[in-house]
């Protein structure tokens, strides 16, 4: 761990009024941003480093850091307010890959009822302020400072596909040969590009385009340790809130098209996605896996017996809200929310059943590693609570180079050149917000740089 949390000190305090801070500002291009829903929360600086050496496989080193978390002593002036001291984190999707969370020096939160708060972490109860007065003006300050755009590319920007078309049809026609021969009943795959950005990026002004895209997802922006992992998640890994519990997988997917224009697919509309027999049964599988993880870990646990339609910027899945109340443990303790995500990840939404077999059937078909793709992104806070995220409709950044990933998730019944279309709508999700007039270029037959192999 770099630094000792136990060591460290921090102060939360209500801000003094003034009009809102703007979150993507204040973050600028370097600092941790986590807006969902109806909390919003930036990070600045590092006061601590802690160390998940073997990712989540390690029940011990779950609760370690978890530990540490709390290990920070807090002077709450703003008790009424989520998320004091805050660990956020960007995992791989790989279980046992080695991770890391990180408390930052300065969190600034805020809440859908207009409240505002800043938690300072220092070594020293010395280094922190003794009242709010004047801080809004200072973040306000440090926001400005920062350059602030719109977000759009200065171009020229070129895509390059790290599997042809005809690989990945490929890649899912062998994985409906090892579902029919019965080892596993689903398996997600997924499929690469790479964006060389004609210009370094804009990364506040991106991220601000993206909410506006998508206002009902998380958008999210955290370090990793070769550059930054950031995007708009629509689904809800996990959420715990003292004993609540919260769920919200996603699998079944559509457009939003209203007609079947060619190129577009043999897509089912929305509003027939509840009907489509391969898209319950994808959804089913992974609601049932969901339910086999956290039933145990409950007194409680209730689970709709159908889904609903959760609508997006450009794609429609179908979707289940999972709650439940949590059990205590023989110590009193409930689990953490770093515990429930190592209990639930990878989930059949971005994984498969059973999951131990898919996961192995991704790897021997996926060309390269999925990195932070298909990741839990999310936070911890000194109580345990937290909400995570699957890192979906997500970007890799190193220099100028943006990794995307798009999963689909492939079924008895799934069928190659429908599945490589909705990697596509998928992809778009992305680079609208990334590039937009990309994804028409990319997708509609115009020719991209670097066209991969068959």
């Amino acid at each position: 761990m770099t630094g000792s949390s136990g060591a460290l000190s921090a102060v939360r305090l209500a801000l003094d009024p003034g009009p809102p801070l703007d979150p993507f500002a204040l973050a600028g291009d370097e600092g941790i941003i986590f807006r969902s829903g109806d909390l919003v929360l930036v990070g600045l600086g590092i006061a601590a480093t802690i160390p998940l050496v073997e990712g989540l496989e390690s029940t011990p080193g779950l609760e370690a850091a978890a530990r540490s978390v709390a290990a920070v002593t807090l002077d709450d002036r703003y008790p009424q307010s989520v998320a004091g001291v805050v660990a956020f984190g960007a995992l791989p999707f790989g279980r046992s890959e080695a991770a890391s969370l990180v408390i930052p020096e300065l969190i600034y939160g805020a809440d859908g009822v207009g409240n505002e708060w800043m938690t300072a972490i220092a070594a020293t109860r010395a280094d922190l302020p003794s009242d709010s007065s004047g801080l809004r003006q200072r973040l306000a300050l440090q926001a400005t400072a920062k350059p602030v755009g719109t977000g759009d590319p200065a171009g020229p920007d070129t895509v390059t596909p790290l599997v042809s078309d005809r690989s990945f049809e490929a890649m899912v026609d062998r994985a409906l040969q090892v579902i029919a021969g019965g080892s596993i009943k689903k398996v997600v795959l997924a499929r690469q590009l790479d964006v060389e950005l004609g210009a370094p990026i804009d990364r506040a002004g991106l991220l601000r385009r993206w909410h506006g895209l998508e206002p009902n997802c998380t958008v999210f922006a955290m370090p990793t340790e070769d550059g930054q992992f950031f995007g708009a998640s629509p689904e809800l890994l996990i959420e715990r809130t003292g004993p609540a519990i919260h769920s919200r997988p996603l699998a079944g997917t559509t457009d939003r098209m209203k007609d079947r224009s060619p190129g577009h697919g043999d897509r089912v509309l929305p509003g027939e996605l509840l009907s489509s027999v391969k898209d319950g049964s994808e959804h089913r599988l992974v609601v049932e896996a969901i339910d086999a993880s956290l039933r145990p870990l409950c007194s409680e646990l209730t689970v709709p017996d159908h889904p609903d339609l959760v609508h997006l910027h450009n794609i429609t899945h179908l979707g289940t809200s999972v709650t439940g109340t949590l059990a205590q443990r023989p110590d009193g303790s409930l689990p953490t929310a770093l515990d429930l995500v190592g209990a639930l990840h990878p989930t059949p939404a971005v994984g498969g059943v059973p999951r131990d077999r898919a996961v192995a059937l991704i790897d021997e078909l996926e060309p390269e590693p999925r990195g932070h793709y298909a990741g839990p992104v999310g936070y911890l806070d000194g109580r345990g609570d937290g909400r995570w995220m699957l890192g979906i409709r997500s970007v890799s950044l190193h220099g100028n180079r943006a990794r995307l990933a798009a999963g689909v998730g492939i079924v008895g019944g799934s069928v190659p050149s429908t599945e490589l279309v909705e990697t596509n709508l998928k992809f778009t999700a992305v680079l609208d917000a990334l590039s937009p007039g990309m994804a028409t270029d990319a997708f509609a037959g115009t020719p991209v740089a670097g066209s991969a192999p068959s």
